[in-house]
This record gives structure tokens, sequence and C-alpha cells, in this order.
């Protein structure tokens, strides 16, 4: 903008100046519009706005009257010079002009150039740079692969040599982009979750600035998901749209929309949901551009099936779905693994049920697994709870949380006794899981004590101990009866 207030700093001057023949413009050579800022490869298109016209009072006119009634539409005015007097009055208020007309505001500037930009006309091509051969003001769209740009305005004034016209100059302008990018991410700061669990995944972008005469103006959201399904209704998800402010960065906005206190939607959309993907078209949202080269937000929810959820969104117009970026998103669980052997041999064991458990006291819940041993809920009372059974030893549960569970030895393998010393298991990551986390035990179980079996020395030599010690104690019970008679 502050490149635009420039372009009318010196139209009163020039409109004196304007004022003897017109003819001594007549050759004045060209000028180089350079565009300080762009990225590299950006192409441009031109369009020239204001040219010198010594009979009017500013000594400028518009081109045509459309270009005209784009500045008059978003300044308000009826009259085309009028709204000239605005522009020029914009820049510096001690200059003399229409005593009625107040200076244009930057809302208003910046509106008209929007104006401009969606109203279809046919812009010449440059050629690496942008050469004009005539003073005034000039509208410049930029376009390059994964950029947006905000429409510009040039300024083309004219180098005097002895007080005379004599060349063309002009400072250029600065661009103003922003990168188009797609982002996807989820609640879950360190990508774990677990079966069962709602997600709510968020699509952070930049709406890119699409005129309004181009012939596809389609902004397509396309998105895929495996180890999940989507949270619809009647086979329908709905898409929660935020838009963030202009100055807002989209890191701000995601993070504002996941905080506690989210902003307001401003928008939403249902779209039908085919298998595991869906195709929405959101292209209402680029409607006369108005959140153009603005972040948004895109938010809605699936349910984790699987010991992974991958996720990919791509946002395009139709023809290429990601034009205007892609992004993923994969969440991972937690697996825990339980093996059972013999103490003294470490021969593995079958047959040993275990329960496997989280938190204490009040807080305690137990797991609940299906016949493939995946997670399935948590339920508060053991009796709700399900055994998980060691085959060949081992017994492997998935579709956990992080977190610290407890394993109870419930029922031992035949002959042997029940352990109930077992370490809890610890599931964890350091920074982002990569991969399913993983987590072992190895529970030891000892044989149980045994009566001989036939063959051995049985009981006899216990019974015939016992009948000695009674005989001797009924010898000396009768002995000392005896002594006491004499």
């Amino acid at each position: 903008m502050k490149r635009m207030k420039k372009v009318f700093a010196v139209l009163l001057t020039l409109a004196m100046v304007l004022g003897m023949s017109i003819t001594v413009f007549a050759d004045l050579g060209t000028a180089v519009i350079p565009v300080n800022g762009a990225k590299e490869g950006t192409q441009y298109q031109y369009l020239q706005l204001i040219r010198p016209q010594a009979s009017e009072s500013t000594g400028w006119e518009f081109v045509n009257d459309a270009v005209a009634g784009n500045f008059t539409a978003a300044l308000q005015v009826s009259d085309a010079q009028t709204a000239i007097w605005m522009l020029i009055k914009s820049q510096d208020l001690s200059i003399t002009g229409p005593a009625d007309v107040t200076a244009a505001t930057e809302a208003q500037i910046k509106a008209a150039i929007t104006n401009v930009a969606n109203g279809g006309y046919t812009l010449s091509e440059a050629a690496g740079t942008i050469t004009v051969s005539d003073a005034g003001m000039y509208y410049i769209r930029a376009t390059a692969p994964g950029y947006t740009y905000n429409p510009m305005a040039a300024y083309v004034s004219f180098g005097y040599t002895g007080g005379v016209p004599s060349s063309l100059q002009t400072q250029g302008v600065t661009a103003k982009g922003t990168e188009i990018k797609t982002e996807k991410s989820s609640d879950e700061v360190n990508k774990v979750t677990e079966i069962g669990r709602t997600e709510t995944y968020y699509v952070g972008s930049i709406v890119p600035f699409v005129p309004m005469g181009d012939t596809n103006r389609s902004y397509i959201v396309k998105d895929e998901i495996q180890g999940a399904e989507y949270i619809a209704e009647n086979g329908k998800i709905t898409l929660t749209v935020y838009y963030g402010a202009e100055g807002t960065t989209l890191e701000a906005l995601i993070a504002s929309v996941k905080s506690e206190n989210p902003p307001a939607a401003e928008g939403a959309f249902t779209t039908d949901v085919t298998g595991s993907s869906f195709t929405a078209d959101l292209s209402t949202i680029l409607e006369n551009n108005a959140h153009a080269n603005q972040p948004i937000v895109i938010t809605y929810q699936a349910k984790v099936t699987g010991v992974t959820a991958g996720n990919k969104v791509s946002i395009g117009d139709g023809a290429n779905f990601s034009q205007f970026g892609s992004g993923s998103e994969s969440l991972f669980t937690g697996k825990l693994t339980i093996t059972k052997k013999d103490s003294s041999d470490q021969t593995f064991l079958d047959g040993a049920k275990f329960l496997i458990s989280k938190g204490a006291g009040d807080s305690k819940k137990y797991a609940k697994f299906n016949t493939d041993n995946k997670f399935t809920e948590w339920v508060d009372t053991e009796s709700d709870a399900l055994y998980v059974t060691a085959v060949n030893g081992t017994v492997t549960v998935e579709g956990l949380d992080e977190g610290t569970y407890h394993i109870e030895e419930k029922v031992a393998p035949d002959g042997y006794s029940i352990n109930e010393k077992i370490e809890d298991v610890t599931l964890s990551v350091e920074g982002e899981a990569a991969a399913v986390l993983e987590g072992t035990r190895e529970v030891l179980d000892t044989k149980l004590s045994s009566l001989p079996s036939t063959g051995g020395i049985g009981t006899t030599i216990f019974t015939i101990a016992g009948c000695l010690i009674m005989v001797a104690a009924a010898g000396l019970f009768f002995a000392s009866r005896r002594k006491s008679a004499k």
C-alpha cells in the first residue's frame, strides 16, 4: 500500500505540466517497471488504468469507463475526476483541489484495485519484464507456482530536463506474495493415539487470489484416509471452516483453532463420503476474493480403527488436485508383547491368561480386546474386561495409547503358580512417533510343589514313625503309674 501511495504523490504537479501541449510528450521512450520481492520465475501481466489527459482538471483520466467504474464504486462517488482527486488527496491533504472532496482511504484504494483484478480484463503479457511507453497507473498481476500475490499497482512518472518532461521513470512496486501451502495435523502433538478414539483433523492452507474473470475458479478439497473412518451422518461428513484476519499467519490460526477457546467458525460444508475418501467443492470460498491470501483452517473428524491411521489431503482446482498444496498426518498406536516362560529352563509356556489395566484406585480402567487382541475399549470392572491368552508362550495386544500399563496373570499354565509380581510396562516416545510404539514384558512362572507318585517312599514311613511315638508315650505313662503305686 505504501507503494500505491507513491503512485499519486506527484499527480497534482503533473496535472499542471499536462496543461501544456500534449505533443511535448510525444517521444519519451519507455520505462521498465521493476517488481521487487517476487519469487524467481514469477510471470506478469499488466493493464494501464490511468493515463495523462491535459484537458481534465486533474491532468489524468481513467483509460475507459469500466476501469473508472471500478474506482468510483470502491470510492463511493459517481464522478471519475472526483475519484482521481480522492486518490491525489490521499497522499497530501494540503494539495488544493475541490474542497468537498475527501481523501481516499487505504481500504478504498485496495478495494478499487481488487475490483480491477476481478474485472475480467484482457491483460498484456510481460516478456520477462514489464515495459511501458506511457505515464500513469498500471495494474499488475503476478503468478507463480505455489504462490499467491496481492493485486499490485505501479506508477510511471515523468523525468524532466529543463522543466520539460523528457523521459519516463518509475520506482516499481514491491510484491506481496504468500506461499500457498497446505498442512495436515491433529490434536495429537506426539502423533500417538489409540483405537476407538475420535480425532479432529485440521487442514491449514492459504486462500489463493483467483481473478473473477478466470475460467476455472474452483477450490476442491480431496481427502483420503486409512486405519480410520470418517464421522459422518447419513453418508455425509461436515467440514468446518475458519478464516484468519489479514496479517494472521497460518500457524497462528491453527493454534487458535486448536486452543481451548477457538474462534467462531465462519462456515460449514457437507459432502458425501465415498468409502475411505471424500471430495468437497468449496469454491464459494473464492467468491469475490474476499478471503484471498488469508489463512484458512478446515476441520473434520474420524474414528481410529487400525493400529496406524494415515490421512492425506490435497487442495486444487479440480484439474490439478494439488495445485494449492497437499499435506498428510500419520498417527500411531502402541503394542504390548508378553512372553510366558518357565523360570528354570526358559521354556515357553502356553495357556496363561492376563488382564491389562491402567490407573489406580477409582480411576483404574481395564482393557478390553477383540478376538484379534486389538484394543476396543476401557471398562470400569474386571468382570467386563477380557483376558488375553498366551499362545506358544507369547501374546501381543495392539491399539494402545501411550502410558503405563499394569499386567496381572489371572490364570497360570497347568502345573505352574501365578506370578503376582509383574512389573508395569510404559509405552512412550520422545518427540513425535514415526512408528508403532512397542513394549515387552517377560513373565516367569515356577512349577507347583507336589506329593510323590506311586513307587516312591510313600507315606508308610510317616505312619510307622507316628505309631512308635504313640507306643513310647504309652509305655512311659504306665511305667510312671507303677512307680507311683509302690
